[in-house]
């Protein structure tokens, strides 16, 4: 994945400067300067970002466990949310950026007059956001007029990310794309959306079947389900899950029990476009010790560097897993025209490096 450096460096002083005011008009900081005080990272954030960090990266439970709800695991649920929002939203903000960026540069552009977007377990809105930056970046040529429906359980969660998309998309220029923030539980055992809820043109969930125990099989029939309901068109579907071993590999499950799925009910409206850029089967899961992650690199937030240093982290580098899906009859040559170069089209490029390489020997 090739991330443009506009959207790399996007997130430097000028950013800064946008989430430290909304911060204050939220009154989730104290005072102006706060994020450049190490009195005040040390003592209310960086103690709640190890914490999250370790139940993110399940230091203290085994990977099988699903991701209770945390955020009331704090006797501070205020520095909690803020450390979240502070240090793990724009993280995956930028994740979900590169998703965009990486179709964009693939040759994907918008062939709907309409855009309405769905963010299932939206918390602070990062998948909401990272679209927004995507496309302000590197874009495919989104409707200048949209409007989002953020869907989360945590009310006080759901209200921060409405508020910070709203903000963050008026820097962006997005002034004409609207939220609507649905505070809901979604059992995925049972079903996404109620039936009389309208058709989406984009469907975004960012580490939200991560805090789920769902069989793949059985979700790969829901989703597809809600998908034939809820989802138009050329409609494009991304999810983003962590670069964990036991759940990275769930979304490859996903990936393929969706293609057996379709397979069996021939349910060919529907296509796999990323990572893997084909329905070819999963190389991954033939050896029970691999997973498939993507990496980038981002250029932090100053505050953000100053946490990393502080606490001995590194997000200069994210690793994340992601699966791209749109509902779609086109060819794919048509989907993703830059895989099918002008001079020899029928040659597409079609194999493609998912993880990082590394050379292996006794001196690495």
């Amino acid at each position: 994945m090739k991330t443009p450096e506009t959207l790399a460096r996007g997130f430097g002083p000028e950013f800064e400067g946008w989430i430290e005011n909304f911060a204050l008009e939220q009154k989730l900081l104290p005072e102006p300067g706060s994020l450049r005080s190490n009195r005040f990272l040390a003592r209310a954030l960086i103690p709640h970002i190890l914490k999250l960090s370790s139940l993110f990266n399940r230091a203290q439970k085994g990977q099988d466990e699903g991701l209770q709800p945390y955020w009331k695991e704090s006797s501070h649920p205020a520095h909690l949310r803020l450390a979240y929002f502070l240090y793990f939203m724009p993280s995956n903000l930028y994740r979900v950026a590169s998703v965009w960026s990486e179709l964009s540069r693939l040759g994907f552009r918008w062939s709907s007059s309409q855009f309405r977007a769905l963010e299932l377990g939206a918390g602070p809105a990062s998948g909401a956001c990272g679209i927004a930056a995507g496309e302000h970046f590197a874009p495919v040529g989104l409707p200048s007029e949209g409007n989002w429906a953020l869907i989360e359980q945590d009310k006080a969660v759901l209200n921060l990310g409405a508020s910070w998309a709203e903000t963050y998309f008026s820097h962006l220029g997005k002034n004409s794309w609207s939220i609507r923030p649905f505070h809901r539980k979604i059992d995925p055992e049972v079903g996404f959306l109620p039936s009389t809820a309208p058709r989406f043109n984009l469907w975004v969930m960012s580490y939200y079947l991560n805090e789920h125990l769902s069989n793949p099989e059985k979700l790969a029939q829901i989703l597809t389900e809600s998908w034939n309901r809820h989802l138009e068109d050329e409609g494009i579907v991304i999810i983003v899950e962590p670069a964990l071993k036991l759940q990275s590999r769930r979304l490859l499950e996903l990936r393929r029990e969706l293609l057996r799925f379709w397979e069996k009910k021939k349910q060919d409206q529907f296509q796999i476009l990323l990572p893997c850029l084909g329905h070819q089967s999963c190389g991954a899961l033939q050896n029970p010790e691999d997973w498939c992650h993507e990496e980038v690199t981002w250029w932090r937030p100053p505050y953000f560097k100053k946490i990393d240093q502080m606490a001995e982290l590194d997000r200069k580098t994210l690793p994340f897993s992601y699966l791209v899906l749109t509902k779609s009859r086109r060819p794919r040559s048509a989907i993703l025209p830059a895989l099918y170069p002008t001079s020899n089209p029928g040659s597409p490029r079609l194999h493609r490096l998912v993880s990082p390489a590394h050379s292996e020997g006794k001196d690495q």
